[in-house]
């Protein structure tokens, strides 16, 4: 009987090891979405924020997929047909994250049709850059977004799944309205502003007391199942439960 009791305790011991400390070191990051709410907010290419790929329109959402020192790599678009999704990076100071799901639409779905006689996507906003592809009349692009460099204007776009820089002008005017979610500057969609008197709630101290009673009660259970096992399985103790065993 002591033998069985012991060997339940042991299965309760590595069952709470395999579900309840897991918990605490591998609990899931929540992310969510950033909203530009500033003028010219740089898409990055690279986290040490070097190159930029475009300004990205304002009002507007990206998707987070992972939080570093002083940026966020996001996703633009959601993979819509003509509108492959890219991932870039921006900086933590000109976004507005939230963990509230957007109203659709994330980012502008807007197409602009070659207006010259053939428009070259440039690998570079310069025009000696190598050509990626060239458009033709009337083709459409998928815009992304707009970038000055040297004076010059450039629409990032995708044309037959190349990305590439076109100048303005040779394509047509993108037109953008506000994304349908007002901008409150005021009213930040992260969470709100800690208050200052730090003295706990109710409820958060509850929830402080909660990780640490679990943990007691796995230290005590590992202990009492350690003490059982060692007071059953000790060269002294295995003779006197085999005699305790046959007097029966």
């Amino acid at each position: 009987m002591k033998k069985k009791f012991a060997v339940l305790l042991i299965f309760v011991c590595v069952m709470l090891n395999a579900f309840v400390f897991p918990s605490f070191a591998y609990a899931d990051t929540v992310y969510g979405w950033a909203r530009i709410v500033k003028d010219s907010v740089n898409l990055f290419a690279d986290e040490n924020c070097e190159k930029t790929m475009f300004i990205l329109e304002k009002s507007y959402y990206v998707e987070i997929l992972q939080e570093l020192d002083r940026v966020y790599m996001v996703e633009v678009m959601q993979n819509k047909a003509g509108f492959p999704s890219i991932l870039g990076y921006v900086r933590k100071i000109e976004v507005t994250p939230t963990e509230v799901a957007p109203i659709s639409p994330l980012y502008p779905t807007e197409q602009l049709y070659v207006t010259a006689d053939s428009a070259p996507l440039k690998l570079l906003p310069t025009p000696s850059a190598e050509n990626v592809i060239v458009a033709t009349t009337t083709q459409k692009l998928s815009y992304y977004g707009k970038l000055t460099h040297y004076g010059k204007s450039w629409y990032y776009v995708c044309c037959g799944g190349k990305f590439g820089y076109v100048e303005v002008s040779n394509v047509s005017k993108p037109s953008i309205s506000l994304h349908p979610t007002p901008l409150e500057p005021s009213q930040p969609v992260i969470k709100p502003t800690e208050p200052t008197d730090k003295t706990p709630t109710d409820d958060e101290k509850n929830n402080n007391k909660a990780p640490a009673s679990e943990i007691l009660l796995i230290v005590f259970v590992v202990l009492l199942a350690g003490g059982l096992t060692l007071a059953l399985f000790l060269p002294g103790n295995k003779g006197k439960a085999e005699v305790f065993d046959t007097d029966i």
